[in-house]
């Protein structure tokens, strides 16, 4: 199926809802998604085509994004491997799988290769081209541009492995910080800049992506000494810089100085919004991080689970929703995000979950039983496009 690069004038009306929600003005509690590997099953596309091609892959996400009626398009590329790409790292193509990093061949397997490694052209190495595109088309289309990179331990680890990274942590930290530091400085900042040159905005917001340095992968301590310091690092240097994607939360629930630190570590680094995932949150519950939102005054994101998006059933997805937003809203800045639609998540699951945000998410947000909500009639993708005129041709 062809998609279409039309942009929805409601579209526009729901990005301004998602800003206006961080500043407390909503009317109702926005929704993001981070889809990868789902939109091309849904668009019938190839995988390997969606993930070099810039005009499919803005397309394609594009008409997904406006499918399911969100809030923000995400245009998730396979974020943590363009850096480790652009470097030599080797990579993986399956043929229904996003690219991944080749776990078995790590680009630094001995200490000295890091002294022959070189930072990357930010104009061709790798995907590079192909990230600065997606940027590029989505400024054409009056789209907010997001510049996105691989945050200084995530990179770490994907060109290292995270076992030889952690013994460099604990047997070699003199290496671990001199490796944390080229990536910093020599591939990262410059890749911020890169992406800010090629959108014509200097100052714009880079958010960086760290789920590798999450418990119980690590400890507080080393979160403390080898992750947020590099994040803090581009942020004195450039401005203007966040990292997002921590987990692991839950493992630290029954120490609680240990909770309060890793909330505190994880707003310091992003500031503008915590960010709180499934598993974690249905297993402590929404209120620890509604609590922390509020005593801090930071908007809050909380994230609905990858599996129960998949598996359901839908009675439990509406739930999870619902409790959620009562929950959540007390915020007053607070958004929805959906944490990864799979490539095996029935449509009809994230239009479930979506009407229940819209339902039970409206400002000012009520207790409204579970029994109120109603399924709404849902379309099916080729019907989607076929009603906007977008089944025939693609412009560019």
């Amino acid at each position: 199926m062809k998609a279409s690069m039309i942009v929805f004038p409601e579209t526009r009306q729901r990005i301004d809802r998602y800003f206006r929600a961080l500043t407390g003005k909503a009317n109702v509690v926005p929704i993001l998604a981070q889809i990868n590997e789902h939109v091309v099953k849904l668009c019938g596309g190839d995988m390997r085509e969606a993930y070099t091609n810039a005009k499919k892959f803005v397309e394609m996400n594009l008409a997904v994004f406006q499918y399911y009626g969100l809030d923000m398009p995400g245009f998730y590329y396979d974020i943590y491997n363009i850096e480790a790409e652009a470097l030599g790292q080797r990579m993986n193509w399956a043929q229904n799988r996003m690219p991944d990093i080749d776990r078995q061949h790590p680009l630094i397997r001995e200490h000295s290769d890091l002294d022959r490694l070189s930072p990357p052209d930010f104009k061709k190495s790798g995907r590079i081209p192909f990230v600065l595109e997606v940027m590029q088309r989505c400024y054409d289309l009056g789209l907010p541009v997001r510049i996105r990179f691989c945050s200084p331990f995530s990179l770490a680890v994907n060109i290292r492995g995270i076992e030889p990274l952690l013994m460099d942590i604990l047997y070699a930290p003199k290496f671990a910080h001199r490796l944390l530091t080229f990536l910093t400085d020599e591939v990262l900042i410059p890749w911020v800049l890169a992406q800010r040159e090629a959108i014509g905005q200097p100052g714009a917001s880079g958010n960086g992506a760290d789920a590798a340095g999450s418990p119980p992968i690590v400890t507080v301590e080393i979160l403390e000494e080898f992750v947020m310091p590099y994040v803090t690092r581009m942020n004195e240097k450039i401005g203007n810089v966040t990292s997002m994607g921590y987990w692991g939360y839950s493992y630290l629930i029954r120490y609680p100085q240990k909770f309060r630190r890793m909330l505190e570590l994880m707003a310091a680094v992003s500031p503008g919004l915590l960010m709180c995932l499934d598993p974690d949150v249905a297993i402590t519950g929404p209120e620890p991080y509604v609590e922390f939102a509020i005593e801090k005054n930071i908007p809050l994101m909380l994230g609905l689970d990858t599996l129960l998006l998949q598996e359901g059933p839908i009675e439990k997805i509406v739930d999870r929703c619902r409790r959620y937003v009562q929950t959540g809203a007390r915020v007053g800045r607070f958004v929805i995000f959906f944490n990864d639609l799979s490539i095996n998540t029935p449509p009809e699951h994230v239009h479930a979950a979506v009407a229940a945000v819209r339902h039970f998410g409206k400002y000012p947000v009520e207790p409204y039983p579970l029994e109120s909500f109603q399924m709404p009639s849902i379309p099916s993708f080729e019907s989607f496009m076929k009603h906007y005129g977008a089944s025939g041709s693609s412009s560019s």
